[in-house]
């Protein structure tokens, strides 16, 4: 565990793989004050229009104290949520808690390249567990009425979202306690997400056969010839250790042109 501001504790059962709206997979986790420079870059990396959606005002950097507060969190009355892969961070979602216990301030901010994905509407629920284990049980937003693709993270939740229309700003507050339709909501989308995740290894655009060669005779060969071919519509390729090695198959890395995503050719 490590120790934070307001004597809160790093929450590590917070942290999860999650699967994106069209099958790749992020980790989830709470923010940490070392995610500063990782922040700056995020937010460098937006676009004027995602900057103003996210703040109201466009600003080409966070300031310090701007960095210190989204970083440095208590983990109860203000938590921050980051998606990230690779080391890159794709979103961030956050709540502060607001006079009145059992409600928090909701705004999330997600990358440009990377809108579109779901990451939202994950931030959204398991920001929604964390709170709901800290005690707030309503959620409120204020969101620029040209910030469509926000409204619509909100709309689709399955939650009771209340709206009103008051100095050129959508707000909306809702229960964050499940409910029917949010149960279902989330697990649509969980199960979509699953099965565009192992879309491509079901149905691949092409198939490598270990043990086989181009000559005729071993068994993989055989397999090749008479069985893959005549079922399988895409590209099949024969590979053997040697085959992998060979620096007509592809000079740069030493692998057949096959070569999948995962390592093997």
């Amino acid at each position: 565990m490590v120790d934070q501001p307001g004597d809160g504790e790093y929450p590590e059962h917070w942290e999860a793989d999650v699967v994106l709206r069209d099958g790749g997979t992020a980790h989830l986790r709470p923010i940490h004050p070392s995610d500063a420079d990782a922040v700056q870059a995020f937010h460098a990396g937006q676009s004027q229009n995602s900057i103003y959606m996210r703040f109201f005002a466009f600003k080409a950097r966070l300031s310090s104290k701007e960095l210190k507060r989204f970083t440095e969190v208590d983990y109860k009355d203000r938590v921050a949520l980051a998606i990230t892969f690779g080391g890159e961070i794709l979103g961030i979602g956050r709540y502060d808690r607001l006079d009145d216990p059992l409600e928090a301030e909701v705004a999330f901010n997600i990358a440009d390249a990377h809108q579109g994905r779901g990451i939202g509407s994950i931030l959204l629920e398991h920001l929604a567990a964390a709170a709901h284990e800290n005690g707030i049980r309503r959620f409120s937003a204020e969101v620029l009425p040209e910030n469509r693709k926000m409204l619509m993270v909100f709309a689709d939740a399955g939650y009771d979202v209340k709206r009103h229309f008051d100095d050129g700003v959508v707000s909306l507050e809702f229960n964050i306690d499940p409910t029917e339709k949010s149960r279902a909501v989330m697990e649509s989308r969980e199960h979509r997400a699953e099965a565009r995740s192992v879309r491509d290894l079901l149905a691949p655009s092409s198939i490598a056969v270990i043990g086989a060669s181009r000559k005729w005779g071993p068994w993989g060969t055989s397999c090749w010839n008479t069985s893959l071919k005549a079922v399988f519509p895409g590209r099949s390729t024969p590979s053997t250790p040697r085959h992998w090695s060979s620096p007509e198959c592809c000079p740069s890395a030493g692998f057949p042109r096959s070569r999948s995503r995962w390592g093997w050719p």
